[in-house]
């Protein structure tokens, strides 16, 4: 018969590696943290391209807004996951001034939005 003691080790040794250790394991970050750092640059005459800081990865995508004049913010163009630079030459007009901005997207979640880029497509270009 074995003794009490070598029982009680033996119980307690299973249960001390069946525990749980909460300092190995960290759930991961899926809070849509804002897009930054959004800046535009002039391609050519009608065309812009823009760039901007991941600063999540829990992100499906970006969706970038696009207002003309003193218009209301309009969503425009959409990227994929980690995609930072987006091209825009739909519906751009000379001598008109333009102002964007990106949320990052998950399904039906979506962050703050980045800074506001504007741009004004004055001619003559370079």
């Amino acid at each position: 018969m074995k003794s009490p003691v070598t029982f009680t080790l033996v119980v307690f040794l299973l249960a001390a590696g069946c525990a749980k250790d909460d300092s190995a394991s960290t759930e991961p970050d899926l809070t849509l943290h804002a897009p930054s750092e959004l800046s535009v640059v002039r391609l050519d005459i009608t065309s812009l391209r823009l760039t901007w800081k991941d600063n999540t990865g829990a992100e499906e995508g970006f969706v970038v807004e696009r207002q003309e004049g003193q218009a209301k913010f309009v969503p425009h163009l959409f990227t994929a996951r980690d995609v930072t630079v987006a091209i825009d030459s739909v519906g751009l007009l000379r001598d008109s001034t333009y102002s964007y901005r990106v949320q990052a997207i998950r399904y039906s979640d979506r962050s703050l939005f980045s800074n506001v880029a504007r741009i004004s497509l004055t001619m003559p270009f370079p």
